[in-house]
């Protein structure tokens, strides 16, 4: 159980990496507006809900590491072999799902408007690169 509390405690500091990262960034965005460099407005939205969605899962792992009872509730949802077999399907079915759809716009694209093809085009090609590359890496690794 020490060596889940130890993963525990690795994953709220890259938690805290990465919404340190969302604040600098929307920092460093809203001052290049704000100074003219970029024109249009950021996304704050994206950056408030990503930070605050971090720090929510912060607090939650934090309560985790401090009690057993959670730690235990916690290590059991994450090493259930019945839970991470759905997720593993789902996940499946959602990538392909994902592409096919992609597939589906990119053709439909094609007939409205160049740019929005080749934008789906490129972001087809990149997931199914991510895609496979993920499927070699595990075909290899277990």
């Amino acid at each position: 159980m020490e060596e889940f509390r130890k993963k525990l405690r690795t994953k709220i500091v890259l938690c805290w990496i990465l919404a340190a990262s969302l604040l600098i960034a929307l920092i460093v965005l809203q001052v290049l507006v704000h100074r003219g460099v970029l024109r249009g407005e950021t996304n704050m939205g994206f950056f408030v809900g990503g930070i605050t969605v971090l720090i929510m899962n912060i607090m939650r792992m934090k309560k985790a590491v401090k009690d057993d009872a959670a730690l235990k509730q916690w290590y059991v949802r994450n090493t259930d072999e019945r839970t991470i077999a759905v997720q593993q399907k789902a996940g499946n079915f959602t990538s392909l799902l994902t592409l096919f759809l992609l597939c589906i716009a990119a053709i439909a694209a094609s007939y409205i408007n160049n740019t929005v093809y080749w934008t789906l085009g490129a972001a087809m090609g990149v997931y199914l690169l991510v895609y496979l590359g993920a499927l070699a890496y595990y075909n290899k690794k277990m």
